[in-house]
């Protein structure tokens, strides 16, 4: 039986080979030169002169430094409430409790994404910020929440873990006034097999940020191999080990060669995953969910998402084509009920989440995923649905 998986990073083995030999050879492993080349790289493939790039370990320390950022330098309160969409992966809401804030869940719409009004309407005098998420890679309406942020002067943290690539009219998301954190996991478009990255505008914050992902020391361990006399290094505050290291930076260089090649791969192959199910699933109360609002001028079609209707039991579909080897999986599930936080009475405030997080599907989707097999995934879905209906 043919095998489907959920997801393959798409890499050019030789090009990054080549790139990881590089380092290897310079034997700056971690702390050299790589680091910086991958920041300005991002940056230039965002055309954002005015950012500031610094390349951490992952998305999520990338969103605990944020709220860092946004708060002086200093942990939030437990009074401190943090907007944040429960669609979504937990990262969003443990950066919030592992700052020492309070999450406050809001709502998506059919886009999958939070919205301008219905953060408003979960504003409170505690409200220290608003972290939105750019979901599946589909961009909220900045325009529209940054207005919101100006009126209640609230900052906004765009958590767009899955949005690298994405434009919202005619900008890469990252190229924003507000502070971006990506992330490049395994399964992002851009990969560095774990590593993120944090995006702000202000200098002095950038600053601060290198020193915090450093222990809190303003000296590399590159400025002090150049330097002609002893550099001493000294910690001015309290920071913390969130550095990436210089491998994995050159995977993601590797990675950014390609990195348009593989976005018009996945677009062919969302597209034609979007005609086969109108083809042949209109009768069978399924519909994608990767359709996105008319100011999202480039999208990156980081995951390929259905949404079935509730005839069906979305776990006993994903467990029918798991043990026919099709990868797939309950789609994003919603933060708030979770073990962690059990906290089940927020579903009548939270209806498309709760709507999503019941029905949402996730299915096999990759660049380099052919059309056979997309066929074959469809016609085992539908399969599937027969059975149950």
């Amino acid at each position: 039986m043919k095998k489907i998986p959920l997801g393959r990073p798409y890499i050019n083995t030789e090009l990054a080979l080549s790139k990881i030999k590089e380092v290897l050879e310079s034997r700056w492993i971690s702390g050299g030169p790589r680091i910086n080349e991958f920041e300005e790289k991002v940056k230039e493939y965002n055309n954002d002169l005015k950012g500031h790039y610094i390349a951490v370990s992952n998305c999520t320390t990338a969103l605990e430094m944020a709220l860092l950022t946004i708060n002086d330098g200093k942990r939030l309160n437990v009074a401190d409430e943090v907007i944040v969409p429960s669609w979504s992966w937990v990262a969003s809401g443990f950066a919030v409790n592992n700052s020492g804030g309070t999450p406050v869940w809001c709502d998506i719409n059919e886009y999958g994404i939070p919205y301008a009004e219905d953060i408003e309407s979960r504003i409170t005098s505690n409200t220290k910020a608003i972290i939105i998420v750019h979901q599946m890679g589909i961009p909220c309406d900045l325009d529209k929440i940054n207005a919101l942020s100006k009126k209640h002067n609230i900052p906004i943290i765009e958590d767009s873990a899955c949005a690298f690539g994405t434009e919202y009219k005619g900008n890469k998301i990252g190229k924003s006034r507000n502070i971006v954190c990506y992330s490049f996991q395994a399964r992002k478009c851009l990969t560095t097999g774990e590593g993120g990255m944090i995006v702000v505008r202000d200098p002095q914050q950038a600053e601060w940020l290198k020193s915090y992902r450093a222990f809190g020391t303003s000296v590399s361990p590159l400025e002090r191999d150049k330097a002609k006399f002893l550099l001493k290094e000294h910690f001015d505050f309290v920071g913390s080990n969130y550095k990436m290291s210089d491998i994995p930076c050159a995977l993601g260089m590797a990675q950014l060669e390609i990195f348009d090649e593989e976005i018009e791969l996945r677009k062919q192959a969302g597209e034609y995953y979007n005609h086969l199910i109108e083809s042949t699933l209109s009768d069978y109360g399924v519909s994608p969910l990767n359709i996105v609002p008319d100011y999202c001028t480039k999208y990156n079609w980081q995951n390929f998402h259905l949404l079935l209707d509730d005839r069906y039991n979305r776990d006993q579909v994903v467990d029918l084509l798991r043990k026919r080897n099709i990868g797939c999986k309950w789609d994003i599930q919603a933060i708030h009920k979770e073990p962690a936080y059990n906290q089940d009475h927020h579903d009548n405030n939270l209806p498309q989440t709760l709507k999503y997080h019941n029905q949402g599907l996730w299915l096999g989707f990759y660049a380099e995923i052919t059309k056979e097999d997309q066929e074959y995934v469809i016609d085992q879905l539908k399969s599937v649905l027969k059975e149950l209906k």
